[in-house]
């Protein structure tokens, strides 16, 4: 059963699809209490459109990603970060490099390197949930490196 971070989570999905555009391109999110185990880096972004951050609320979170989760955006690329504590966009198009599994831990599961990223990532200490939504509308969200919900939006 997904979490409460969980459900914030595919809420911000569910209620950013129907703005999305016809050049949506897929989109990361990273819910997160703490950053500090997870490596990251902000990509490269050219163009001349700016975002404020950070940006408060579920309403004004959907709309900085409609506008972003296009291919006709600079910003389309990589994960963004929201703090789940206070639903906070933070980050804007992140690189992030989840550590890989051990020899002896049993390899993850995930078709497509967003997929397992995700589900790599998830499994971090200070993430409480990654969220995708593919080009083709699929929601899924990772917790504590599991797939605990999906649905096509």
């Amino acid at each position: 059963m997904p979490s409460l971070q969980a459900f914030s989570a595919l809420q911000l999905l569910r209620n950013t699809a129907p703005r999305l555009a016809s050049d949506f391109a897929g989109l990361g999110i990273v819910f997160y209490d703490s950053l500090a185990a997870l490596p990251h880096l902000r990509l490269e972004v050219g163009g001349d459109e700016r975002f404020d951050l950070p940006v408060f609320g579920l309403e004004p979170i959907c709309e900085v990603f409609a506008r972003t989760a296009r291919q006709s955006s600079a910003w389309h690329d990589g994960f963004h970060f929201v703090c789940a504590g206070t639903t906070t966009l933070t980050h804007l198009c992140q690189f992030i490099a989840p550590p890989l599994p051990g020899v002896a831990d049993a390899a993850p599961r995930a078709s497509g390197a967003r997929h397992m990223t995700a589900l790599l990532a998830s499994k971090v200490a200070g993430i409480a949930a990654i969220g995708l939504l593919t080009h083709e509308r699929a929601a899924s969200i990772y917790e504590a490196g599991r797939l605990t919900a999906s649905e096509t939006l």
